[in-house]
């Protein structure tokens, strides 16, 4: 009779930690990060530009995260796509065109000021997120072309912001340019529609949740 109140207890806990789960509640960890973005949204001010070629989306990201970086310097994308070419890091006609490993041998040539890693979890890729634009550092990530659409192909955008939606509650929205477009564009960060299921599913070697920082020198 104990064990079997007590297995009935097990599964009655089991099952409210699942209500929790899938209810739409924030995780603690993350409910704080929320709570970081209430004091304000986190947004720097980084001007977008226009890939050269269909396929340059990582040298046009490059150019940007360096330019912003080092805004003394003249770097063009031109430039960047010359010498990924050269070296075979960069191929305009046959996929993944410029993989991640490829962006960080390319940038890795033009400053020592590089950092790059993998976020594994929701909320460690908020964090990061969160603690790089702190820094002043936008951060080059690996999505999809359309952030819905998982046969749209791998792409490069420069994240540049986090704030909450003002419309919905905890609703975190993340701002990145967009070298496709040449626009800032806004994305949810949760959800079928969002940036990190997008960051998560894009389909290049290496590149679910893969991110690269170009800092500026100390």
């Amino acid at each position: 009779m104990k064990k079997s109140t007590r297995t009935s207890l097990v599964i009655l806990a089991l099952l409210c930690m699942g209500a929790v789960l899938y209810s739409g509640f924030i995780p603690l960890s993350e409910k704080f990060l929320v709570h970081q973005l209430q004091a304000g949204p986190l947004i720097l001010s980084m001007k977008p530009i226009q890939q050269m070629q269909v396929t340059s989306c990582g040298e046009a990201a490059i150019t940007m995260a360096y330019s912003y970086a080092h805004p003394e310097a003249s770097l063009q994308e031109s430039n960047v796509i010359a010498y990924a070419s050269q070296m075979g890091l960069f191929t305009a006609d046959r996929p993944p065109f410029t993989s991640p490993a490829s962006m960080l041998k390319i940038a890795k040539n033009y400053t020592d000021e590089i950092s790059s890693g993998r976020a594994f979890t929701q909320t460690q890729g908020l964090g990061l997120l969160i603690q790089k634009i702190q820094h002043d550092q936008p951060v080059i990530i690996d999505v999809l072309t359309r952030l819905n659409d998982p046969d749209s192909g791998a792409h490069f955008v420069v994240v540049m912001g986090v704030s909450l939606d003002e419309t919905r509650e905890n609703t975190i929205l993340i701002h990145y340019n967009n070298p496709l477009t040449a626009r800032s564009e806004v994305a949810p960060w949760s959800g079928a529609n969002g940036l990190w299921n997008a960051w998560q599913n894009n389909g290049d070697p290496g590149g679910p949740g893969w991110w690269m920082v170009v800092g500026a020198p100390d």
